[in-house]
């Protein structure tokens, strides 16, 4: 489904006009930072790192398709690997990064304490997680989920196809950037842009009063 998501992704509303200016908000000044991109699908946020004064972007996603589309976006302005982010990060070292963000990726994993802790092994001291996931209410509600606090997984059907990921607690979330070493810094439950009201305003309207998505900043202790 790798083309049929790339062909969209960067005007589909949810990510254009909600998902990224949410997450933009939350990121540092970039100017001379190193930055890997965890999930960088297609490039587009490692191309904004890059125009922001970013010093170096390392990308990284588990599908060859995801990553050489993003290769051909950034061509030689970043490092583009294929690697499992449920598995130890084996190309980069210890405090390697100045900041990780990982647009709307970790819900696609059953156990973020792995990923978590090796997010904090590559950060320097001090160093900053941004990350997005689907709000836990909202596939709570959606997927009318029998137990909030459980780890569900949960099957859904895109227009590029069909997908699997997991609902987690907000308590879990909490719990287990705790354990792998971050201190929640911020924490957004984002609104759509304005300019979504004139595109799309049923979808405006809804996501004004029902959280899609949850963006949260954590910093490494």
């Amino acid at each position: 489904m790798a083309d049929a998501y790339n062909a969209r992704v960067d005007t589909k509303p949810h990510n254009a006009l909600y998902e990224r200016p949410a997450v933009r908000s939350m990121l540092p000044p970039l100017a001379d930072l190193t930055i890997l991109d965890a999930g960088c699908g297609s490039g587009w946020y490692a191309q904004r790192y890059l125009e922001d004064g970013a010093k170096r972007v390392v990308c990284v996603d588990a599908s060859e398709k995801m990553a050489a589309a993003a290769r051909l976006r950034l061509a030689d302005r970043a490092r583009v690997f294929i690697a499992d982010l449920g598995q130890p990060l084996e190309f980069a070292a210890d405090g390697e990064f100045d900041l990780v963000v990982s647009p709307l990726v970790l819900h696609y994993l059953a156990d973020w304490l792995p990923t978590l802790r090796e997010f904090h092994r590559v950060l320097i001291p001090d160093g900053l997680l941004v990350f997005s996931t689907h709000h836990p209410t909202m596939d709570f509600k959606l997927f009318n989920l029998p137990d909030y606090f459980d780890t569900s997984l949960i099957e859904d059907e895109w227009d590029s196809g069909k997908v699997t990921y997991y609902h987690h607690s907000l308590s879990a979330i909490s719990a287990a950037l705790a354990e792998a070493g971050f201190t929640i810094e911020r924490l957004l439950e984002p609104q759509p842009v304005q300019a979504m009201q004139a595109s799309h305003p049923e979808l405006y309207d809804r996501l004004m009063h029902n959280p899609w998505f949850l963006v949260i900043r954590a910093r490494r202790i």
